[in-house]
């Protein structure tokens, strides 16, 4: 790798950590923190550089779990692990070499959906999340909701990871000469 795909992979790797450790910390702000880490993955690939990328994501994931270890179990690693730090890359992978359009946001869409519902389960039966303060209606019928969010969700993350990649190729181009 060139010296500025480093360069630009270790910015991307650095920034995404600590968007991952400030979402673990301030539970607040996890899918904030969350969606903002897989923002900065995007950074290498104004270089084209798929493998920077890859190493970004999967450098700062790690970095931010070693910085959290008395913090582990949150649903911000398992969400940015499953989804989050690897499908702006496979999504710009599939618009690059020329994937059909359909087949791709139903690849991302069952993928989102799935990484909901395991989001889901991990949140009721490992972290003991309840659902009594919810209304009877949403209690019944919670899997076809978690369903419907999970749909809704992916239409708009894919969006904004597509404006988001064209925005960062943008101003990359007019920063770096």
């Amino acid at each position: 790798m060139k010296s500025r795909v480093i360069t630009i992979s270790a910015v991307s790797a650095a920034l995404t950590a600590i968007f991952l450790i400030l979402g673990t910390y301030v539970e607040v702000i996890d899918i904030f923190a969350i969606i903002t880490s897989s923002v900065f993955i995007i950074l290498p690939l104004y270089y084209k550089s798929y493998k920077g990328s890859i190493l970004a994501s999967v450098v700062g994931g790690v970095i931010a779990l070693c910085c959290c270890i008395p913090k582990l179990l949150t649903p911000v690693f398992p969400a940015y692990f499953a989804f989050f730090g690897i499908y702006p890359i496979i999504a710009c992978l599939m618009r690059d070499k020329g994937v059909n359009k359909i087949l791709r946001f139903f690849i991302g869409l069952i993928w989102c959906v799935a990484v909901f519902y395991g989001g889901y389960y991990f949140c009721v039966g490992v972290l003991g999340f309840t659902l009594s303060d919810l209304p009877k209606v949403i209690i019944d019928y919670a899997l076809i909701f978690v369903g419907l969010i999970g749909v809704v969700f992916f239409v708009i993350y894919d969006r904004f990871i597509y404006l988001l990649k064209k925005f960062v190729d943008y101003y990359l181009n007019r920063i770096i000469k």
